[in-house]
């Protein structure tokens, strides 16, 4: 198996993207898992009508290591042209917008936040504290907006609380 093609199945790349390279950095102890995309028309992040590509940006997310090796995900990402909201950055499968971290990077620093200090999980995985601390508020973003409104059936009051 190539490293291209084990890299795709162990990242879970799917079409319309396809992992093209693996450049492996011995010396930075770190692997770039290169990651293109057909040409295809992405749809829009808001109305989630295709659109045309405008142009793309270079961006790059911090995965899970792998073999002992920091593992980054980088790839060209379309920009798309939609007719209602714009230019848009294209939605990718394995991170959320704004983030440089693969979801299941933050998934993993979150599981280790439920049981160490910003500082303590920010040293066990090479971040910042800042980093942790922008990795929790995306969290608790997602989880808030999964939230569901409750009709309060019982409330107190106390002389206190009056």
């Amino acid at each position: 198996m190539k490293d291209t093609a084990l890299y795709q199945q162990i990242l879970g790349i799917v079409n319309p993207w396809k992992v093209t390279d693996v450049d492996l950095d011995l010396q930075a102890g770190s692997v770039t898992v290169i990651v293109k995309h057909n040409n295809v028309r992405f749809c829009c992040p808001e109305c989630r009508r295709k659109a045309p590509i405008h142009d793309h940006r270079q961006k790059r997310w911090r995965h899970l290591d792998s073999c002992q090796l920091q593992t980054f995900i980088q790839a060209e990402v379309p920009r798309i042209k939609c007719s209602e909201h714009g230019v848009l950055m294209a939605h990718v499968p394995w991170g959320e917008p704004g983030s440089r971290f693969t979801a299941l990077f933050e998934s993993f620093v979150i599981m280790w936040l439920e049981a160490g200090s910003f500082t303590d999980v920010a040293k066990r995985v090479g971040l910042s504290w800042d980093q942790v601390d922008g990795i929790q508020k995306r969290a608790v973003e997602r989880g808030l907006e999964r939230r569901e409104d409750e009709p309060v059936a019982h409330m107190g009051v106390d002389e206190t609380s009056f």
